[in-house]
């Protein structure tokens, strides 16, 4: 399956292609940051989309590495949850979905 890794100074991402457990902290071959791990489906924003990118940023900061995330509407039944797209609706996402 693989990761991705993300650079918040440089608003790029790369796929790893490695396990999580193969993946030791790295930093950006660009600017040297921290790159932070997340979900292999995460798709970025493109470089240039500011908005995006304080999204992205805002997310990271509270937990959320783009995994599926899921809320019961039954006993037996999850739904998958869409992760948001704007900044006031990843607000409210934050409040609802933040993890532990």
């Amino acid at each position: 399956m693989g990761y991705k890794k993300v650079c918040l100074n440089c608003n790029t991402a790369f796929s790893t292609g490695m396990e999580k457990d193969e993946i030791k902290t790295s930093k950006c071959t660009k600017c040297g940051d921290v790159m932070i791990l997340v979900h292999h489906k995460f798709k970025p924003p493109k470089k240039g989309d500011v908005a995006g990118w304080k999204l992205v940023k805002l997310l990271l900061d509270n937990g959320f590495r783009f995994r599926p995330v899921y809320t019961r509407i039954d006993k037996n039944i999850l739904l998958k949850v869409n992760y948001p797209k704007t900044l006031e609706e990843a607000k409210e996402f934050i409040k609802q979905y933040k993890p532990d």
